[in-house]
This record gives structure tokens, C-alpha cells and sequence, in this order.
């Protein structure tokens, strides 16, 4: 299998947990927290600072593409190490990367399948409560906003649209289950490896 998965999600739609059973599934890795653990090694940066990254404004960061890395504001030189090693991680070998805009950097990658996973909000909030164990005063505003933050990033640093269909190989509803969505990726990544 050569097949890379990167993983969009909107926030408590368990996009994360899937990708875990299709690392399982697959038996190949999944990037998480090891892909974090590399930025923080590359950059320096506070670990949660990267973890948070797509939640900020992210207007500005290239406002100026001449400077060169080390003039780029802190924003940037984290966009342009996070792409550099999303990449590297990808030329490895066949893995699963959640989040960090990873579908649009590897947009030019053969044998790379794209998937979003979205639910209706009620289930999201859900999630976030029960699964998540996320203690916030108003969870739906919570949840609301952690889409907002992330559509914003996504769309800004990307020029596309996040969570449009037309830019994925595959949308799943996650209520239809995990497990099943697993299977689902797996039948597309079989699917993209057979017509390779």
C-alpha cells in the first residue's frame, strides 16, 4: 500500500478517532501527536501552540513573500516548517495526517486520498461532551467557533473552501458509524491503489 489519507474534520465529527481505526485497519501510521512532537523539533515552538494553530487568525503571516524564512513573522515560519515536514512525512511512506491543511499540500501527490468527515451539529455537540469530555459554559457556541477558526485558517491559507465536496476524494457523515466509515476509506484506498 502507497496510498497517503489525510484526514479534514469538522470539530467533534470524530474525524480523528476514524482515522486511528483506519491506522489500525491499514496498519499504517497515523500522525497525531508524533507529527506535532516533529514541528516542536523543527521550530521550537510550544507544543500547544502548534496544536492550536488552526484556531488562529492567520491574516498577515505572508504578507510580504520576500523575506526569507527567519524574517517571517512566528505564524509563518510555522505554515512553511508544517508543510516541509507534512511532506517529508508523506514521502516516507503510506501514512494517515489529520487536519494542518494536509490535503491541499499534498494536493499534487499521487496516491493520496482526500477525506472530510462532517455529522449534524446536534451530534457534534454531543460527541465533544460525551467522547471528548470537553467542560466548556455554552459547548454549541464552543463547537461553532471551532469550525469558524478552522474555516478560516483553511480557507486563507489555502485559497480553497473548507469542507466544499469538490475538494475531497470522499465525505462521509460520521453518524453512520466509525467503524463503517473506516471501511469506507479503506475501500477507496483500494479503490485509487488498483487503478494506480
Amino acid at each position: 500500500m502507497n496510498t497517503v489519507i489525510t484526514i479534514g474534520r469538522e470539530y467533534g465529527s470524530g474525524g480523528r478517532l476514524i482515522a486511528k481505526k483506519v491506522s489500525k485497519l491499514l496498519d499504517i501510521p497515523f500522525y497525531d501527536e508524533e507529527l506535532i512532537n516533529l514541528i516542536v523539533q523543527e521550530t521550537g515552538l510550544a507544543a500547544d501552540f502548534i496544536r492550536n494553530a488552526d484556531t488562529r487568525n492567520p491574516i498577515g503571516c505572508f504578507s510580504n513573500l520576500s523575506f526569507s524564512y527567519d524574517n517571517l513573522p512566528v505564524e509563518g515560519q510555522l505554515l512553511v516548517s508544517e508543510a516541509d515536514i507534512i511532506k517529508k512525512v508523506a514521502d516516507k511512506g503510506p501514512c494517515i495526517i489529520v487536519g494542518l491543511c494536509a490535503d491541499y499540500i499534498l494536493r499534487h501527490k499521487e496516491n493520496c486520498a482526500r477525506i472530510f468527515v462532517s455529522a449534524p451539529f446536534e451530534e457534534r455537540v454531543k460527541r465533544v461532551k460525551e467522547d471528548y469530555h470537553v467542560e466548556q459554559k455554552n459547548i454549541e457556541n464552543y463547537v461553532t467557533k471551532i469550525d469558524k477558526s478552522r474555516a478560516k485558517y483553511y480557507n486563507y491559507i489555502t485559497d480553497e473552501k473548507w469542507n466544499v465536496a469538490k475538494n475531497y476524494d470522499m465525505v462521509l457523515n460520521s453518524t453512520i458509524g466509525l467503524d463503517e466509515c473506516a471501511q469506507l476509506i479503506k475501500a477507496l484506498v483500494e479503490i485509487k491503489e488498483n487503478k494506480a
